[in-house]
């Protein structure tokens, strides 16, 4: 099935971007941020990943403040989509490597708000993980880390936490 993506000039595979290189249902990819106050008092960690070969696009979003923790968590199936929201989890890059925008719509749960995250370091790719157990590979992945900084708020229980570069 073609996607928007397929209008691009990055194709990696003799075939479209509708799915990945190997059958493995435990295929993903994913963002993962975790930010946190300068004062340890609050810690903010923000989830989605795509799991072409089970057509699942999961998130979530968890904030610990005055010791009490907030969770929205969301899934739903990909079909072919390739935007990056899922429910009212929307993560979005704004400029490659350097900069996403996170919301969180308000609704029923109990977390919503915006993020702007900027990176302060280049991004480097990590050495590829990869292990065996008995002959059997347990083990195959490369990903790449970057450190970066957080600005925006949250509102929690009725209580709004402003982020200034965090």
């Amino acid at each position: 099935m073609l996607t928007p993506l397929d209008d691009t000039l990055w194709h990696q595979l003799p075939t479209t971007f509708d799915h990945v290189w190997t059958s493995d249902p435990r295929w993903f990819d994913r963002y993962w941020f975790a930010i946190y106050s300068p004062d340890g008092r609050v810690a903010i960690q923000v989830t989605m990943g795509a799991y072409r070969n089970m057509n699942v696009l999961d998130g979530g979003a968890v904030m610990i403040v005055g010791g009490k923790q907030y969770n929205v968590r969301v899934s739903r199936s990909l079909n072919g989509s390739v935007e990056t929201v899922c429910g009212p989890l929307r993560v979005q890059p704004v400029e490659p490597l350097k900069s996403f925008q996170i919301d969180i719509a308000p609704g029923e749960h109990p977390l919503h708000g915006q993020l702007r995250w900027d990176c302060v370091e280049p991004a480097h790719e990590e050495h590829p993980h990869y292990s065996r157990l008995q002959s059997r590979t347990v083990e195959d992945y490369r990903r790449f880390d970057q450190i970066g900084v957080a600005s925006g708020w949250l509102e929690a229980g009725g209580q709004r936490i402003e982020i200034d570069r965090w």
